[in-house]
This record gives structure tokens, sequence and C-alpha cells, in this order.
């Protein structure tokens, strides 16, 4: 229910999945739907922590940013949680850089100053679980989930006062009111973020790598497809010609 599609993610490029292991399962979540799981769960013992590690930071700064007092005894319960796997030191750097990102918020940056603290975040995860990727993937994956974030929390994040740095920087209040240049900026490093993960993933030694490079493809094509709607701010993307939008041809 609470499962963050990136820890499943990197679950994959960890673990070494066999048929014999999994078993099939009804699961209530989905309707009773036929699900599969593995027999022996221990196995994804530190994701479930990662997964929790992950709920905390977006606790953390939804704390920071909506001042919810009646979260702080839930937050304080997880953070013990977290800190008895990762120990204390850890889960300290993890809430400074998270302190970080609020300072830089209240400052009016270049776009990129902003992902500095996402990227720490993201190396700080690849190796406290050993997920054998060189440090340029902590780079990239950081910029993604954070420029990804400022897009699609956009119109929320301007409701409810939060800071934006795509807000803040261009002085906008909708996402179509970026000017052609700027839309192909904010498109480029995209689109640079996403062809370096996947030469990184193709020289990478990890598990699944086909079936890695698959499913981020997939993800990154999704991605790119919605962030082109809320640029033209349009439901349906049929009728796009590709020649005449902002996509990234991905070379499976």
């Amino acid at each position: 229910m609470f499962i963050i599609r990136e820890v499943s993610f990197f679950s994959i490029m960890k673990l070494d999945f066999e048929k014999s292991n999994i078993k099939e399962i009804t699961c209530p979540w989905v309707g009773f739907k036929k699900r599969y799981i593995y027999k022996n769960l221990d196995t994804f013992k530190e994701f479930s922590y990662l997964n929790a590690f992950i709920i905390y930071g977006k606790l953390f700064d939804k704390l920071h940013d909506s001042h919810l007092e009646n979260m702080k005894i839930f937050i304080k319960n997880l953070r013990k949680k977290i800190v008895d796997y990762y120990g204390e030191s850890f889960i300290t750097e993890y809430e400074n850089i998270l302190r970080e990102q609020f300072e830089l918020e209240k400052e009016k940056l270049e776009l990129e100053d902003y992902f500095i603290p996402s990227i720490k975040i993201i190396n700080m995860i690849v190796n406290r679980h050993r997920l054998n990727l060189p440090e340029e993937f902590s780079y990239y994956v950081g910029t993604l989930i954070y420029i990804f974030d400022a897009l699609y929390d956009f119109e929320k994040d301007i409701k409810k006062n939060n800071f934006n740095p795509i807000h803040v920087i261009y002085n906008i209040d909708k996402l179509s009111k970026l000017s052609l240049r700027e839309k192909e900026y904010i498109d480029f490093i995209i689109d640079y973020s996403i062809k370096n993960i996947l030469d990184i993933f193709e020289n990478a030694e990890i598990n699944n790598k086909h079936f890695v490079k698959k499913l981020f493809t997939f993800s990154a094509i999704h991605h790119k497809s919605k962030i082109e709607e809320l640029f033209h701010e349009f439901k349906n993307h049929k009728n796009i010609k590709l020649n005449d939008s902002l996509y990234l041809e991905i070379k499976k």
C-alpha cells in the first residue's frame, strides 16, 4: 500500500529473482486478484527499511511546508524505526541534507543548484545499500526526481504557497506560460539525465539488466508524455506528432 516505486526498482537491480522462490497469493489490496510474492520476505528487509527511510523524508518535508503538528508523534515513531536499522548518524545526515534543501529554497538560485540535496540523498542510498552503481548515477537520478517533483507539484505548490523552483525562477503561475526556450532547457536536462542513466545501466554490473533497462525506458517515455501534457495544458496527446514535441527518442 505504501511501496515507493523507486524502492522496488532498486530491489530489482540488486536481487536475483528466481521462479522457484516466488509464490502466488490472493492480494486484498487489489481486489483479491492473483499476485506474486517472494517466499522468503526477509530478502526484502533492507528495502522495507529503505521504503520507510524515504517516507520519513517526505513526512519531514511535509511537516516543514505545512506545519502539521499532529504528525509529529507518527514521525517520531517512524524515525525510531529507521534509526534502529541505519543508525543515528546516518539519519542525522539525512535530516541535515533535508534542512539544507529548506535553506536553499529561501534563495533565488539557478535551477541546477536546487538539485544538490536530492543528489546527495540518492548517493547516500546507493552507497548504503551497495547498489554497485557509479557516482554519476546519483547525480542524474537526483536531478530527475527533483525536477519531476517540481513539475508535477507545480499547481499544488502554488495553491498551498509552498516553494516551487519553476515558479520562483521563471515567475509564472502556469507551466504552459514557459517560453519555448525555457521548456526546451528543462526538457534538455531531463533528456540528458535519461540518456546517461541508460548508458550507466548498460555498463553497470547489476542484476536483471535487460529488465531494468526496459522498465526505466518505459518509465522515461511515460514521464515525458505527462510533462508534454503539463507544458501544453491538454489531456490527450495521441495526436501529437513526435517531431513537433519535446520527446526524447529512446532506443531500447
